[in-house]
C-alpha cells in the first residue's frame, strides 16, 4: 500500500466581528484565533510528512490563519468564503503532487462538506470548529485509491 495524497482540511481560526457594511474579506484573526492558529501549525509541523502546498482563500482571516504554518501560503479563489464544495474538491485534483501535503485553509461550510465528500462520498453538512483540521491520507490498495482519516483535530485537543 503507498501513500498518493495527504490532504489537510483546515478551517480558519476565530476572527473579528464584521463591522456592519464591512468588508467581509478584510476580518482578521482575534487574539485568541492567532494563539489557536500557531497551535494548530505546531501540530501540523509535528505530524504532516513534508513537503507541504499550503493554500488558502483570499480572506485575511484564512491567509493569516495559513501563514502560522508557512511563510507564503498560495491564495486560491476556489476557497473564498462564497465558493463550494465542488470547487475545493477541483483544486485538490488539479493540485495533485506525489509525495506532497496539500494544506487548504478556508471556510465553512463548504470546507467541511468537502472533507467529508472526499473522505467517503458523503454528501451532507459537516462542521469543523474554528482553527480545527480534518486530515485524509489517499492511499493505493489493490491498484484502487483508499481513503483513510488519519486525524480530526480542533486547538483545545492540543496543548
Amino acid at each position: 500500500m503507498s501513500t498518493l495524497l495527504h490532504v489537510l482540511f483546515w478551517r480558519h481560526a476565530e476572527a473579528e466581528e464584521s463591522a456592519p457594511g464591512g468588508d467581509d474579506l478584510r476580518r482578521a484573526l482575534t487574539r485568541e484565533g492567532r494563539r489557536d492558529a500557531s497551535a494548530m501549525a505546531a501540530w501540523i509541523k509535528a505530524h504532516v510528512p513534508k513537503p507541504w502546498t499550503v493554500c488558502c482563500s483570499p480572506a485575511l482571516r484564512s491567509r493569516q490563519t495559513a501563514l502560522a504554518l508557512a511563510d507564503y501560503p498560495v491564495e486560491r479563489a476556489e476557497l473564498a468564503p462564497d465558493r463550494g464544495v465542488v470547487d475545493i474538491l477541483d483544486l485538490i485534483e488539479s493540485s495533485r503532487e506525489d509525495g506532497h501535503a496539500l494544506v487548504l485553509c478556508g471556510h465553512q461550510p463548504s470546507l467541511g462538506s468537502a472533507a467529508l465528500r472526499w473522505l467517503c462520498e458523503a454528501e451532507a453538512a459537516f462542521t469543523l470548529r474554528k482553527a480545527g483540521l480534518v486530515w485524509v491520507c489517499e492511499r493505493e490498495r489493490d491498484g484502487q485509491p483508499n481513503r483513510v482519516l488519519r486525524a480530526c483535530v480542533s486547538p483545545d485537543l492540543i496543548d
